[in-house]
Protein backbone atom coordinates (compact mmCIF):
# COMPACT_ATOMS: atom_id res chain seq x y z
CA UNK A 1 0.00 0.00 0.00
CA UNK A 2 2.62 2.43 0.75
CA UNK A 3 3.78 2.08 -3.03
CA UNK A 4 0.27 3.95 -3.54
CA UNK A 5 1.83 6.90 -1.97
CA UNK A 6 4.97 6.66 -4.33
CA UNK A 7 3.11 6.80 -7.33
CA UNK A 8 4.34 9.99 -9.29
CA UNK A 9 1.13 11.18 -10.34
CA UNK A 10 -0.27 11.39 -6.99
CA UNK A 11 2.77 12.35 -5.10
CA UNK A 12 2.60 15.79 -7.63
CA UNK A 13 -0.74 15.47 -6.45
CA UNK A 14 -0.28 15.04 -2.79
CA UNK A 15 2.05 17.95 -2.85
CA UNK A 16 0.35 20.41 -4.63
CA UNK A 17 -2.20 20.42 -1.72
CA UNK A 18 0.52 19.69 1.16
CA UNK A 19 3.49 21.31 0.69
CA UNK A 20 2.69 24.44 2.74
CA UNK A 21 0.80 22.13 5.50
CA UNK A 22 4.43 19.84 5.25
CA UNK A 23 7.06 22.97 5.09
CA UNK A 24 6.85 23.88 9.08
CA UNK A 25 7.00 20.15 10.17
CA UNK A 26 10.19 19.23 7.28
CA UNK A 27 12.34 22.36 6.37
CA UNK A 28 13.48 23.60 10.02
CA UNK A 29 15.21 21.38 12.77
CA UNK A 30 16.69 22.47 16.06
CA UNK A 31 14.13 22.05 18.48
CA UNK A 32 15.39 17.99 19.44
CA UNK A 33 18.18 19.51 21.47
CA UNK A 34 16.36 22.46 22.91
CA UNK A 35 14.29 20.38 25.31
CA UNK A 36 14.84 16.50 25.01
CA UNK A 37 15.75 14.11 27.78
CA UNK A 38 13.07 12.62 30.17
CA UNK A 39 13.70 13.47 33.85
CA UNK A 40 12.23 12.17 37.34
CA UNK A 41 9.31 14.77 37.15
CA UNK A 42 7.49 12.76 34.77
CA UNK A 43 7.55 14.93 31.81
CA UNK A 44 10.25 14.98 28.59
CA UNK A 45 10.61 18.47 28.06
CA UNK A 46 8.98 21.98 27.70
CA UNK A 47 8.44 24.44 25.12
CA UNK A 48 8.16 27.85 26.56
CA UNK A 49 7.81 26.85 30.19
CA UNK A 50 5.18 24.33 29.35
CA UNK A 51 6.07 20.81 30.42
CA UNK A 52 5.13 17.84 27.42
CA UNK A 53 4.56 14.26 28.79
CA UNK A 54 5.66 11.52 27.36
CA UNK A 55 2.39 10.69 25.79
CA UNK A 56 2.21 14.13 24.12
CA UNK A 57 5.25 13.97 22.92
CA UNK A 58 5.20 10.08 21.20
CA UNK A 59 1.37 11.37 19.88
CA UNK A 60 3.19 14.27 18.00
CA UNK A 61 6.30 11.88 16.76
CA UNK A 62 3.35 9.92 14.94
CA UNK A 63 1.87 12.83 13.13
CA UNK A 64 5.48 13.66 12.27
CA UNK A 65 6.27 10.20 10.87
CA UNK A 66 2.69 9.68 8.75
CA UNK A 67 3.82 12.87 7.09
CA UNK A 68 6.90 11.08 6.28
CA UNK A 69 5.03 8.21 5.27
CA UNK A 70 2.84 10.64 2.90
CA UNK A 71 5.99 12.30 1.28
CA UNK A 72 8.82 9.01 0.80
CA UNK A 73 5.79 5.75 0.83
CA UNK A 74 7.98 2.70 1.65
CA UNK A 75 11.00 4.76 0.39
CA UNK A 76 10.80 5.90 4.38
CA UNK A 77 12.51 2.93 5.77
CA UNK A 78 15.66 3.20 4.06
CA UNK A 79 15.99 7.70 4.94
CA UNK A 80 14.38 7.92 8.21
CA UNK A 81 17.52 7.85 10.04
CA UNK A 82 18.35 11.06 7.94
CA UNK A 83 15.02 12.65 8.85
CA UNK A 84 15.54 13.43 11.92
CA UNK A 85 12.25 13.11 13.14
CA UNK A 86 12.64 13.88 17.12
CA UNK A 87 13.71 17.41 16.16
CA UNK A 88 10.80 17.83 13.77
CA UNK A 89 8.18 16.86 16.81
CA UNK A 90 9.79 19.40 18.64
CA UNK A 91 8.87 21.71 15.69
CA UNK A 92 6.08 20.57 15.55
CA UNK A 93 4.71 20.58 19.39
CA UNK A 94 6.19 24.58 19.28
CA UNK A 95 4.01 25.79 16.45
CA UNK A 96 0.65 24.32 17.93
CA UNK A 97 1.64 26.06 21.07
CA UNK A 98 2.31 29.35 19.34
CA UNK A 99 -0.58 28.66 16.91
CA UNK A 100 -2.72 28.78 20.08
CA UNK A 101 -1.21 31.94 21.10
CA UNK A 102 -2.97 33.37 17.88
CA UNK A 103 -6.69 31.43 18.64
CA UNK A 104 -6.20 29.58 15.37
CA UNK A 105 -8.22 26.40 14.97
CA UNK A 106 -9.76 24.33 12.49
CA UNK A 107 -13.61 23.16 11.91
CA UNK A 108 -14.49 19.13 12.07
CA UNK A 109 -15.57 20.43 7.93
CA UNK A 110 -12.19 21.20 6.84
CA UNK A 111 -10.62 17.81 8.37
CA UNK A 112 -12.96 16.20 6.40
CA UNK A 113 -13.09 17.74 3.63
CA UNK A 114 -9.18 17.91 3.32
CA UNK A 115 -9.14 14.36 4.05
CA UNK A 116 -11.32 13.44 1.37
CA UNK A 117 -9.29 15.49 -1.12
CA UNK A 118 -6.31 13.16 -0.63
CA UNK A 119 -5.83 11.20 -3.93
CA UNK A 120 -4.22 8.27 -1.94
CA UNK A 121 -7.99 7.82 -0.27
CA UNK A 122 -9.88 8.03 -3.55
CA UNK A 123 -11.12 5.31 -6.06
CA UNK A 124 -12.17 6.53 -9.37
CA UNK A 125 -12.20 9.95 -8.44
CA UNK A 126 -14.15 9.55 -5.39
CA UNK A 127 -13.36 9.36 -1.83
CA UNK A 128 -13.39 5.40 -0.82
CA UNK A 129 -14.07 4.81 2.53
CA UNK A 130 -12.88 1.11 2.55
CA UNK A 131 -9.30 2.93 1.17
CA UNK A 132 -9.13 4.81 3.88
CA UNK A 133 -9.63 2.69 6.74
CA UNK A 134 -6.93 -0.16 4.64
CA UNK A 135 -4.25 2.74 4.75
CA UNK A 136 -4.74 3.85 8.18
CA UNK A 137 -4.52 0.47 9.20
CA UNK A 138 -1.91 -1.42 7.22
CA UNK A 139 0.43 1.94 6.13
CA UNK A 140 0.07 4.84 8.50
CA UNK A 141 -0.99 2.17 11.32
CA UNK A 142 -2.75 5.17 13.17
CA UNK A 143 -6.43 4.99 14.15
CA UNK A 144 -9.29 7.31 12.31
CA UNK A 145 -9.76 9.50 15.66
CA UNK A 146 -6.03 9.99 15.71
CA UNK A 147 -5.74 10.68 12.03
CA UNK A 148 -8.51 12.95 11.78
CA UNK A 149 -6.95 14.93 15.22
CA UNK A 150 -3.60 15.10 13.39
CA UNK A 151 -5.04 16.58 10.07
CA UNK A 152 -7.01 19.35 12.24
CA UNK A 153 -3.22 19.83 13.82
CA UNK A 154 -2.07 20.15 10.06
CA UNK A 155 -4.77 22.55 9.22
CA UNK A 156 -3.76 24.87 12.13
CA UNK A 157 0.35 24.85 11.14
CA UNK A 158 -1.23 25.70 7.51
CA UNK A 159 -2.97 28.58 9.33
CA UNK A 160 -0.08 29.35 11.29
CA UNK A 161 2.51 30.04 8.21
CA UNK A 162 -0.29 31.85 6.54
CA UNK A 163 -0.65 34.38 9.36
CA UNK A 164 3.22 34.54 9.73
CA UNK A 165 3.86 35.29 5.67
CA UNK A 166 0.58 37.09 4.92
CA UNK A 167 2.57 40.22 4.88
CA UNK A 168 5.38 39.17 2.97
CA UNK A 169 5.74 40.68 0.01
CA UNK A 170 8.20 41.29 -3.48
CA UNK A 171 9.03 44.03 -5.73
CA UNK A 172 10.13 43.94 -9.16
CA UNK A 173 13.99 44.03 -8.56
CA UNK A 174 13.23 40.69 -6.38
CA UNK A 175 11.42 39.25 -9.31
CA UNK A 176 13.85 40.08 -11.99
CA UNK A 177 16.92 39.01 -9.34
CA UNK A 178 15.44 35.59 -8.60
CA UNK A 179 14.17 34.66 -12.37
CA UNK A 180 18.03 34.77 -13.18
CA UNK A 181 18.94 32.78 -10.36
CA UNK A 182 16.54 30.13 -10.98
CA UNK A 183 17.64 29.97 -14.51
CA UNK A 184 20.87 30.55 -14.25
CA UNK A 185 20.88 27.38 -12.07
CA UNK A 186 20.35 24.70 -14.61
CA UNK A 187 21.84 26.96 -17.48
CA UNK A 188 25.21 28.28 -16.47
CA UNK A 189 25.38 30.23 -18.98
CA UNK A 190 21.78 31.75 -19.10
CA UNK A 191 21.16 35.14 -20.05
CA UNK A 192 17.83 37.06 -19.70
CA UNK A 193 15.28 37.17 -22.48
CA UNK A 194 13.40 40.10 -21.96
CA UNK A 195 10.27 38.87 -24.08
CA UNK A 196 10.53 35.39 -22.41
CA UNK A 197 10.81 37.17 -19.32
CA UNK A 198 7.79 38.94 -19.28
CA UNK A 199 5.82 35.42 -20.57
CA UNK A 200 6.97 33.71 -17.57
CA UNK A 201 6.83 36.40 -14.80
CA UNK A 202 3.79 35.50 -13.33
CA UNK A 203 4.55 31.76 -12.98
CA UNK A 204 8.61 33.00 -11.42
CA UNK A 205 6.52 35.47 -9.65
CA UNK A 206 4.76 32.96 -7.05
CA UNK A 207 7.81 30.53 -6.70
CA UNK A 208 10.02 33.18 -5.80
CA UNK A 209 7.27 34.64 -3.49
CA UNK A 210 6.59 31.72 -2.30
CA UNK A 211 10.34 30.78 -1.25
CA UNK A 212 10.46 34.75 0.45
CA UNK A 213 7.78 32.96 2.65
CA UNK A 214 9.54 30.08 3.42
CA UNK A 215 12.61 32.19 4.33
CA UNK A 216 10.90 34.48 6.65
CA UNK A 217 9.15 31.63 8.33
CA UNK A 218 12.29 29.67 8.51
CA UNK A 219 13.69 33.49 10.86
CA UNK A 220 10.40 32.91 12.63
CA UNK A 221 10.77 29.32 13.48
CA UNK A 222 14.30 29.93 14.32
CA UNK A 223 12.97 32.64 17.02
CA UNK A 224 10.99 29.92 18.78
CA UNK A 225 14.21 27.50 18.97
CA UNK A 226 15.88 30.89 20.59
CA UNK A 227 13.18 31.16 22.77
CA UNK A 228 13.04 28.04 24.11
CA UNK A 229 16.64 27.98 24.98
CA UNK A 230 16.12 30.63 27.66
Amino acid sequence: MLRLLRNKKTAKKIWIGLAIMVLPAFVFWGFGSASRGKNESGYIGKISGKKISDLEFKDSLSAVRNMAIMQYGEKLPEIEKYLDLEAQTWQRLALLYEAKKYKIKASDQEVVELIESYPFFKHNGAFDNRIYNDLLKYAFRTQARIFEEQTRQNIIISKLYHKITEGVTIDDHEIREGYIKIKSANDPKFKIDEKKFSSERKEFELRILEEKKQAYFSKFVEGLIKKNKK
